[in-house]
């Protein structure tokens, strides 16, 4: 059992009773929406400069926060349980949600003079296949579900550790955050890249994501799925 699983396993049985799930084929899914716990996008240096090149701005929708202008705070909302080619026949966190939040990646096109862009709502952390998923969604145009948008590196796996109350907490950081083939295309048409463009954000690593648990309750957050206007 991995240290993260180690380090959640105890908890977890804590949250099912607390707050309730359901079952599916040997999975459960675990709702945390009462949970103070949280995703956080912290786009690199690279990231934003090359946004800036292009006039590209990053908006925080639904019940995203912008912390500062590279971080994005998104609420956990549920994480899946269960037997997988990631955790074992033992089983454990195998995936995780933060469902309601969204980032709106836009610029002015040079052609039009339109806004052009994508969405990207409802993200999901795939452990087993080291991918985040979220549902993307051009400006005016239809929406793709749970397509791959990242794929990533764990840094640090979970760990528990005391926050700034003294009290226990669970953190992980997955980074080397690299946009997958799919949503490169996805980009590409959405905000009218060239070829320079396309070899620039190809290559470009987007920072990281931390995932931080307070083992503590909060208020319930919005967590229906975001569907952009």
């Amino acid at each position: 059992m991995n240290t993260r699983l180690h380090s959640l396993m105890r908890w977890t049985t804590a949250v099912v009773c607390a707050f309730g799930a359901t079952t599916a084929s040997a999975q459960l899914r675990v709702s945390l929406n009462g949970v103070s716990g949280d995703s956080v996008q912290i786009f690199s240096e690279d990231a934003l400069g090359a946004f800036d090149l292009k006039g590209v701005t990053v908006a925080a929708k639904g019940n995203t926060v912008q912390t500062n202008g590279s971080s994005y705070r998104m609420p956990i909302t549920e994480i899946y349980l269960g037997p997988s080619k990631y955790t074992g026949l033992a089983g454990g966190i195998f995936k995780g949600g933060a469902i309601g939040s969204a980032l709106l990646i836009a610029r002015t096109s040079e052609v039009s003079g339109k806004r052009i862009g994508l969405t990207l709502a409802n993200f999901r952390i795939d452990y087993h296949r080291k991918q985040v998923l979220a549902d993307v969604t051009p400006l005016g145009g239809k929406t793709t579900a749970n397509q791959a948008i990242y794929n990533f590196k764990v840094l640090r796996p979970m760990v528990q550790e005391p926050n700034a109350q003294g009290k226990l907490a669970l953190e992980e950081v997955l980074g080397n955050l690299m946009f997958t083939p799919e949503t490169l295309a996805s980009l590409t048409a959405a905000l009218e890249l060239d070829e320079i463009d396309v070899a620039v954000i190809s290559e470009l690593d987007n920072g990281k994501l931390v995932q931080k648990i307070d083992l503590m309750l909060r208020a319930p957050v919005p967590a229906a799925p975001y569907v952009p206007l």
